[in-house]
């Protein structure tokens, strides 16, 4: 066991025994000789057996074994040292008993018989350790200190020696007889270090302790301690009060036992009444706290000593004691008092029973103040002992003392909150405490106070008698220090709950502060508010400020209150605080409170105060501004600085500073810093922000009055900005190549040490402070909430360059720009402070320093470009008019190509006209320029310069190409910004092309789409945005669709507009909700926020419950359209528990996944039709884009609400709409969609009409009453898609206005007014709050009554945008007519492409300018300029014009041609083609064959090239001198895909009646000219006929054959036998006559034979048919043409001629026998084979091509219809020809001899293959046989022999 408790001071020695110098040698141990130091076990062992030795001689003397012990001893310590305490010895017990013994001998032999000096002297002389080798007594000592210190049976064998008594006795002699000149060594330390722990560990265990009180040495030592202290011995005092404090905390029966017998504590008590005056106050309670410690450890087992206590009047000595301490000046806390206050603190818990008190609580109490009446923790049982604490506070007066009782008794209130109530409610210290506490120094009063508020803030009790008394206090002593204390406590305990408001009020405690302040106000206005006590403290102003503050908070949180304070007529004496610095912030508070019942007083005071301080009030204004920002933060505050004229004084405010930033300063503001100046400015932006922010009716005042210009002019008038440059002033080049980031200027402005001019770094300030106003953030930084006070302006040192403080007040803890935007683009909420920063921006020049200003506002420009990259940003930057303010004030710079703030401005400008932009606005910029520049100008723009680019330019010059180099060696021009390029000017012609080219770079840039369709680009429409991520909600709200009312309703219950009767609710034959919508974000699947399309709510009057009777809605799970009928109730949702959706009821609802179809960032059109069947059934069907998506039958909407069956006949149906999310279903959400034009019809609308609607866009406004579909004539009478009077609602943003609800009241009705208010949550009578109306584009429609529109109902979540971008604005101003005055100022390709690519810009994306350029011929307009500027063409241009026609991307899209002007009058504009340079006819040819081609889109394009005359054009074509062969085969091929595609009947005229013109006269004879065109020597020289011609035919021909044969067209037996009868037989006949080349005959045989296969127009056309049809139809309409020319006489009618085809056919067939090709094509007509599958066939000779005939004939078909008779004649009389004619050749190969056998071998094979053929017994052929078997005449009879005898054979 440790000696803990011994003095730290007696314990710095070491151990004179742990080493062995200085001993003698007969103390060291024997070791081996010549051996190292053994180790702890060997000398152990070694120990062990020296040991034995010793016990094995029993017959020795006692001296001897004295001396054998005592050598055994420095080897048993030697081992102890070694073993590091860890003793191994088995005879330890043994050894203990032996040593003990011997000890105890020693002692009692040196203390026997001797005086108490003389054994107090040898006592000391046997433990003392004294160097040589008489170490007896120190070995003994030692060695029993380590024996009682290992363990309990050892130190048992210690005990029964006696030793702990003769210990005992020692120590009484130590410390009752000190020495006279007694020297201290370290060693005497130690000894007495070993001496008192050896006692120590004696008393831990009971038989030690025993041995100690077995004589009266404990009692002469309790004794001594408490009457001998004066003549004690210093050295062994503590040593002494540790032994005797381990005897007490030994808590042992037998110590208490012994000390009541022996009257210990009652002689220690009275010892101590006598010496209390004598003594220290420490050492008296020293003693005190060692008899109250033997009572305290004695307490837990009897309360004996206790009970002695008390009846040895130990209460007045210990109340003696303490007040001993009073007066006496402690430096530092005492313990012995420390000590001796815990024990009389526990004293109080010391009793036999516990405290009976009645509960007296009064109440009011806290919210947490709980009374338990059982005792859970120590209770005060022993009063008299906390009387003696009640009664020292009273009597003492010194600080600590009092302090530490008011300590003792807060620690009684920790141990149990029940003590509290015990003692308050028996001895009510705290009550006696507040009487006297005034009487106390000023820390007591602080601790007192500190202990009354513990009871608040940590009992959670009110003690309201308590603080009844220190009212009085207060109000008894109002000048007394204490009252300062009380107020401040009370001040606290005001601020823990609102409940005290209350209780000071009642208890009368806040009137009297009020009468104090009036007073005190009071003498203030007559000392003229002049400081009493400046620069030192004053406790009147303080006590006054407390009395402020205090007032504050009792009026925080209390209206009440409030209202008290101004029924005291207060606020004129709080007024006059105001002027005083110390109770300005007090004062503030107190007018902060009281604009809780009225606001509007507030800010007339503050308003008033503003305008009306003088030039040198700065903080006061600063004081006024910070309390103005808190007032802000409430919408009520708001509503009242506007209604006070709040902005008209900050914006006056501002005006007053006018000049004070100025350099040098003027006069009048040479007091004041331009620090101090921008911290005004700061809050005076701050204040503004404020109130803006938030604030719908503020931002709409803000803007409507003008205000942000005036505050403009205000900043601009502050001295720090320069003035506005001159239009005609020169431009300065700036040398730098890239301006530094924003964000790094503005860290350099802020910065303590900053480089920048004191002007510029003020203006940078001021640009800062606006740009965290646009983003609304400026009022809700952390560090203007505890701005410091105005500082100084820095000294600087010229020499080291440091400042002595901060110029810049609280700005220098400012973060930088990035760390103020938010993740993403940077959140604009007020543009207007935008506008003001372009006004400004060209104020920043300053002559002085002219390269920094320029960089300053280029890199501000660039800033601004970087806030308008996000489409969001643009829109409402467009919203505020910022191209307005951009061309009033930054119009030089965007005149001025030079300008170092040109591009990015253009930049800027371009970004935002692509969203909306003003007609008149556009007109100005388009009009940039077109001035020529003044003379001093035009040197500088007109000299040449190197250009370069870069991605990082805008878009206008990024597609500019360099299109001129300066000279050699020309420094190239630096530019503003990084990679501008600007594009050259040139004076002279060249300027117009420049302007148009630069235009042209802009207009594209504005008008070329951002988010394209995936079919079509479109311009955006007008939309309303709603963001559920912001408040949750947003929605459109559509009062009064319908009011169902009862037969006695009266009608003024139902709103809406119109003239007709209440619309019926549901309709009865149905509905359709149409809508376009775009979805920029999806919801996340967790948050379970559907999109809303559509909800219709209904509501029966005189009920509480509204019923959901249809929904239109995106389920955000699995992205399905859900379209619902069930009634469910209109009810908030229910955020508590999770949702879960009860199953719909059976038919109820329609779910359709459609996720794949939607994309977000696209515009989609969503229809809902639902179609009324017979009684409640319906069949819902959902289109996506036109296409159908879902159709289920469903039960209809039921004819009543809920679970309504009947309504009472005054009652009636109200039935609203909403579209998104309403308040009631407030949900936040990541989901952001756009609403475009939404319309509710009350009829079923069909397909076709679906399809108009999706092909009108979504910027489509009307109602479909006068519908052009996008490609018809705008001439054509319109048709109404939909009847009017079923249209109930059709909602666009462009017919849309900002109104009020008293306005909507005014101009419809009060129903839908106070509907409007209630669902926007104010006053159906307010006509401040802006309300966004979208009329009701139906409402003048005929028709029963509709609802007024849709209002927006969402601060936060509604955003709406009026789309009017470039491309839409451009029609106001001229339209295509602007953009082809472009195309004709180009003179070189560069500008060409620019102007036709703008043109394919606004083509293709805005459908009015289309319409504006049919109505001005504007295409023939186009192709009229192209051709005049044919030498620009180029194949870029030529693509767009694709573009512009619909058909660029060809296998990427849709090639289906969409603008058909340019398609027929430029791309078929073949003239304007051939001419070009890089031969793009070619090009032209081969898109238009891919285009005819495309499976999908082929047939729409064929028809759009019927219309545009294509066929006709391209036929002219052949006569073009310039045309070469190669082209031909690519307009032939064009012309068979448009006869595939859109097969017309005239373009088959037009193509025959070219064959026709190829063909010759028959005196020209074509069959022996070759067809590629050489030259042929049998064919005459002056013949006309060339073989290109003859080509050309046949192309033509084989064209025709393929499209008519063609299984793609699939032309109908009707349709062919038209054409044949079109072109009459005698075009077909004219193909085969005798003159005509062999191919063209093939060909010609080949188209007659394909009509002929009709068995019908055979025989008409055997029979006769009427000829020259082709001639007549050719001419329709070429007769009024020549009419128009001249007159001619009428012709007389004519009988039409007709023609016996086969006899004529016959008769050419005669001239072509020789052609081999003519017999199969006959013989397959023969066999009824299609001609088409004459291919592949052989050449060699005719009979090998009809053997293979005979083997690919199709033999069911002959089965089926029989051969063909006609075909057989036609082979006999060929047969028949070809024997008339004379053999030429010699031989029997002659094909005169050849040919007939092979026919008349292939009818014989056809005879033995079908003998029963009805053919060959028809009359005709047997009489043609018969003709050909005997011919006429003698000159064949050789042949006929011969062929005669073949034909017996055969037949």
């Amino acid at each position: 066991m440790e000696a803990e408790d011994v003095s730290t001071a007696e314990d710095r020695a070491e151990d004179p025994g742990s080493n062995n110098e200085g001993r003698p040698d007969g103390a060291q141990p024997d070791y081996p000789h010549g051996g190292q130091p053994p180790g702890p076990t060997a000398l152990w062992e070694m120990l062990e057996r020296k040991f034995l030795e010793y016990q094995q001689l029993p017959h020795r003397s006692p001296g001897e074994r004295h001396k054998g012990l005592l050598s055994l001893l420095p080897l048993f310590l030697k081992a102890w040292e070694h073993s590091v305490g860890i003793i191994c010895f088995p005879s330890l017990q043994r050894l203990a008993e032996d040593v003990s013994n011997q000890f105890a001998q020693e002692i009692q032999e040196a203390l026997v018989g001797k005086p108490a000096e003389q054994a107090r002297v040898a006592a000391g002389q046997l433990l003392r350790w004294k160097g040589d080798a008489d170490q007896d007594g120190y070995l003994l000592l030692k060695s029993v200190y380590v024996l009682t210190g290992t363990d309990s049976e050892t130190l048992d064998r210690v005990a029964e020696s006696g030793l702990p008594a003769l210990l005992l006795q020692c120590l009484y002699l130590f410390f009752v007889f000190p020495l006279e000149k007694e020297e201290l060594f370290d060693s005497d330390v130690q000894v007495q270090r070993m001496f008192v722990q050896m006692l120590l560990n004696i008393c831990s265990e009971s038989r030690g302790l025993e041995g100690l009180l077995s004589g009266n040495e404990l009692q002469s030592l309790m004794i001594a301690t408490t009457c001998l202290r004066e003549h004690s011995c210093h050295f062994w005092k503590e040593p002494t009060f540790c032994v005797l404090r381990a005897v007490s905390k030994a808590q042992n029966l037998s110590v208490i036992q012994y000390l009541q017998a022996m009257d210990c504590i009652k002689i220690s008590l009275q010892n101590l009444s006598r010496l209390t005056d004598t003594l220290p106050a420490p050492e008296v309670s020293e003693a005190v706290s060692l008899v109250l410690g033997f009572v305290k450890d004695s307490y837990p087992l009897s309360s004996a000593l206790f009970l002695e206590f008390e009846n040895g009047e130990g209460y007045p000595l210990l109340l003696k004691v303490l007040l001993r301490y009073d007066g006496l000046s402690q430096s530092e806390v005492d313990p012995h008092l420390e000590e001796l206050i815990g024990l009389v603190v526990w004293l109080t818990t010391c009793g036999r029973s516990e405290l009976k008190v009645f509960d007296s609580i009064t109440y009011p109490q806290l919210e947490g103040f709980k009374f338990h009446q059982e005792s859970s923790g120590v209770t005060v049982k022993n009063l008299q002992a906390f009387q003696v604490l009640q009664n020292v506070f009273h009597k003492a007066g010194d600080g600590i003392l009092c302090v530490k009782v008011l300590s003792a008794i807060r620690t009684m209130w920790t141990w149990n909150a029940r003590n509290f109530f015990l003692l308050e409610w028996t001895l009510q210290p705290i009550s006696q405490f507040v009487e006297i506490i005034p009487l106390k120094p000023a820390p007591v009063q602080r601790h007192f106070f500190q202990l009354l508020e513990a009871l608040v803030f940590e009992l959670h009790y009110v003690p309201h008698e308590i603080l009844r008394k220190v009212q009085c206090l207060i109000k008894d002593s109002p000048e007394s220090p204490c009252t300062l204390v009380a107020l401040q406590s009370v001040l606290r305990i005001t601020g823990r709950d609102l409940l005290f408001t209350d209780i000071f009020r009642d208890s009368g405690l806040l009137g009297l502060l009020l009468a104090q302040l009036r007073k005190r106000a009071k003498i203030l206005r007559k000392s003229g508010n002049k400081e009493s006590n400046p620069g030192g403290q004053d406790p009147e102003r303080e006590l006054t400020c407390v009395m402020l503050r205090t007032v504050v908070a009792l009026l925080k949180g209390s209206v009440r209150n409030a209202v008290v304070l101004k029924d005291h007529g207060m606020v004129p004496f709080i007024k006059i605080f105001l002027d005083d610095e110390w109770y300005r912030g007090a004062s503030l508070s107190i007018l902060e409170q009281l604009s809780v019942i009225n606001a509007e007083e507030y800010m007339s005071i503050i308003v008033g105060a503003l305008c009306s301080s003088t030039q040198g009030e700065l903080q006061l204004k600063l004081d006024l501004l910070k309390s103005l920002l808190r007032i802000l933060e409430t919408p009520k505050g708001r509503a009242a600085f506007r209604v006070s004229s709040g902005f008209n004084g900050l914006l006056s405010l501002l005006s007053d500073l006018e000049g004070s930033l100025q350099e040098p300063p003027l006069q009048t503001w040479g007091a004041v810093s331009p620090s101090q100046t921008l911290d005004l400015v700061l809050h005076t932006l701050c204040a503004l922000s404020a109130a803006l922010h938030l604030d719908p009716v503020n931002c709409d005042f803000f803007r409507r009055n003008g205000l942000f210009e005036k505050l403009a002019e205000d900043l601009c008038l502050l001295g720090c900005f320069g003035a506005l440059e001159q239009e005609e002033g020169p431009v300065r080049p700036w040398a730098d190549t890239k301006a530094r980031p924003f964000a790094e200027l503005l860290s350099a402005a802020f910065s303590c040490s900053s480089p920048l001019p004191p002007r510029i770094q003020s203006c940078l300030q001021i640009l800062s402070f606006l740009d965290s106003m646009a983003s609304g953030t400026l009022h809700l930084r952390k560090d203007l909430k505890e701005s410091p006070r105005a500082r100084h302006d820095p000294v600087v040192d010229a020499q080291k360059g440091e400042a002595d403080g901060d110029p810049q007040g609280s700005f220098k803890q400012w973060p930088d720009l990035e760390e103020r935007t938010d993740e993403g683009d940077a959140v604009i909420m007020h543009p207007g402070v935008l506008c003001i920063m372009v006004r400004l921006l060209p104020c920043l020049y300053h002559e002085d320093h002219p390269q920094l200003s320029q960089e300053i506002q280029c890199s501000l420009a660039s800033h601004i470009q970087s806030l308008v990259k996000s489409e969001k940003n643009r829109q409402v930057l467009c919203e505020a008019g910022m191209l307005r303010t951009l061309m009033a004030s930054c119009h030089k710079a965007l005149t001025t190509g030079s300008s170092p703030l040109h591009s990015g401005l253009i930049r800027i400008f371009e970004k935002l006209a692509s969203q909306a932009i003003e007609p008149d606005v556009l007109r100005q910029f388009l009009s940039l320029g077109i001035a020529p520049p003044p003379p001093a100008a035009t040197k500088i723009l007109s000299s040449p310069r190197a250009h370069g680019g870069d991605s990082g330019c805008s878009g206008s010059q990024a597609v500019a190409p360099a299109t001129a180099e300066g000279p050699a060696g020309a420094t190239p021009e630096a530019s503003p910004c990084p990679a501008v390029t600007q594009a050259p000017r040139s004076s002279g012609p060249a300027q117009g092309s420049t302007t148009a080219l630069q235009t042209a770079l802009s207009l594209i840039s504005m008008t070329s789409p951002r988010n394209p369709q995936p079919q079509r680009a479109t311009l955006a429409p007008s939309f309303v945005e709603f963001d559920m991520s912001v408040e949750g909600y947003g929605c459109l709200f559509i009062p009064t669709l319908s009011t169902v009312m009862g037969t006695s309703t009266e009608y003024s219950v139902s709103g809406g507009i119109g003239t007709g009767a209440a619309r019926p609710f549901p309709p009865p034959g149905g509905l359709s909700f149409s809508c376009w919508f775009l979805i920029g974000r999806h919801g996340a699947v967790t948050e379970g926020h559907p999109l809303r399309f559509l909800t219709l709510v209904r509501h029966l009057a005189r009920t509480e419950q509204p019923f959901v009777c249809f929904s239109v809605s995106l389920c955000p799970d699995d992205l399905s359209l859900v379209v619902s009928t069930e009634e469910k109730e209109f009810q908030p949702l229910d955020i508590m528990e999770p949702e879960d959706d009860p199953e719909p009821s059976a038919g109820r609802q329609l779910r359709v996944r459609c996720g794949q179809l939607l994309a977000c960032g696209q515009w989609h059109h969503l229809a809902v039709v639902v179609t009324k069947e017979m009684k409640r059934n319906c069949t819902v069907s959902t289109y996506l884009d036109g296409q159908a998506v879902g159709s289920a039958k469903m039960l209809y909407i039921q004819a009543l609400p809920g679970p309504f069956l009947s309504m009472d006949p005054s009652s009636f149906v109200d039935v609203y709409g909403y579209i998104a999310t309403p308040r009631i279903w407030k949900q936040k959400s990541s989901l952001i969609w756009r609403l475009g034009p939404a319309y509710l019809l009350e009829e079923t609308i069909s397909m076709e009409t679906l399809e108009v609607i999706n092909k009108l866009g979504p910027r489509y406004c009307g109602n479909f009453q006068a519908v052009h579909a996008q490609g018809e004539d705008p001439g054509m009478e319109a048709t109404p898609l939909v009847a009017e009077e079923s249209v109930s609602f059709s909602l666009h943003i462009a017919s849309s206005s900002t109104t009020t609800v008293a306005d909507i009241r005014n101009a419809y009705n009060e129903v839908d007014s106070r509907l409007i208010a209630k669902e926007m949550n104010i006053s159906s009578r307010d006509n401040a709050m802006p309300v966004f109306l979208l009329r009701n584009c139906a409402g003048h429609l005929s028709g029963s009554l509709r609802t007024v529109g849709a209002v927006a109902v969402g601060q936060l979540g509604v955003r709406v945008f009026h789309s009017s971008p470039a491309a839409s604005s451009l029609d106001f101003i001229g339209g295509p007519a602007i953009l082809l005055g472009l195309i004709s100022l180009a003179t070189d390709d560069h500008t060409m492409y620019a102007a036709v690519k703008v043109l394919h810009s606004v083509l293709t994306s805005n459908v009015m300018s289309d319409r504006l350029m049919q109505h001005i011929c504007g295409y023939q307009m186009m192709a009229f300029l192209l051709r005049k500027k044919t030498t620009l063409l180029n194949h870029r241009i030529f693509q767009l014009i694709l573009s512009i026609a619909g058909t660029a991307e060809l296998g990427f899209g849709s090639s289906a041609i969409t603008n058909v002007g340019v398609f027929q009058h430029i791309l078929c504009n073949f003239e304007l083609w051939m001419n070009t340079a890089d031969n793009l006819e070619l090009s032209l040819f081969s898109h238009l064959v891919e285009i005819l081609r495309s499976p999908r889109e082929g047939p729409r394009n064929a028809e759009v090239a019927h219309q545009a005359k294509l066929i006709p054009k391209l036929v002219f074509l052949f006569n073009e001198p310039g045309l070469t062969p190669s082209k031909i085969p690519t307009i032939i091929a064009i012309l068979g895909c448009q006869l595939r595609g859109h097969f017309s009947i005239q373009d088959l005229l037009r193509i025959g009646l070219f064959v026709v013109y190829t063909l010759k006269p028959s005196s020209v004879s074509e069959k022996h000219i070759c067809v590629d065109g050489a030259p042929d020597p049998s064919v005459p020289a002056g013949s006309q006929t060339s073989g290109k011609t003859i080509w050309l035919r046949n192309q033509l021909l084989e064209m025709l054959l393929s499209v008519i044969s063609s299984s793609q067209l699939h032309l109908s037996s009707e349709t062919k036998e038209e054409m044949f009868l079109t072109l009459g037989p005698d075009w077909f006949l004219l193909l085969v006559q005798g003159h005509l080349h062999p191919s063209t005959t093939v060909l010609g045989l080949k188209l007659l034979l394909h009509f002929l296969s009709s068995s019908s127009l055979r025989g008409r056309f055997k029979d006769g048919l009427s000829v020259g049809s082709w001639v007549e139809r050719s001419s329709e309409g070429v007769d009024i043409v020549m009419d128009n020319l001249k007159s001619q006489p009428a012709l007389p009618d004519q009988s039409p001629c007709l023609l016996p085809g086969l006899r004529v056919l016959n008769d050419f067939l005669a001239h072509h026998v020789h052609i081999p090709e003519v017999y199969l094509i006959v013989a397959t007509f023969f066999l009824q084979t299609p001609l088409t599958e004459l291919r592949d066939g052989p050449k060699e000779s005719l009979d090998a091509m009809l053997q293979w005939l005979l083997q690919r004939h199709h033999r069911e078909d002959v089965v089926r219809a029989g051969l063909c008779t006609e075909g057989a004649l036609l082979l006999l009389e060929m047969l028949k020809a070809t024997m008339s004619q004379p053999v030429t050749g010699p031989g029997d190969d002659a094909w005169e001899r050849t040919f007939p056998a092979s026919v008349l071998q292939f009818l014989g094979l056809v005879h033995s293959t079908y003998p029963q053929d009805p053919a060959w017994r028809a009359p005709e052929f047997l009489q043609t046989l018969a003709a050909v078997t005997f011919p006429l005449g003698s000159h064949k009879v050789q042949l006929e022999v011969v062929f005669s005898s073949e034909i017996s054979i055969i037949f």
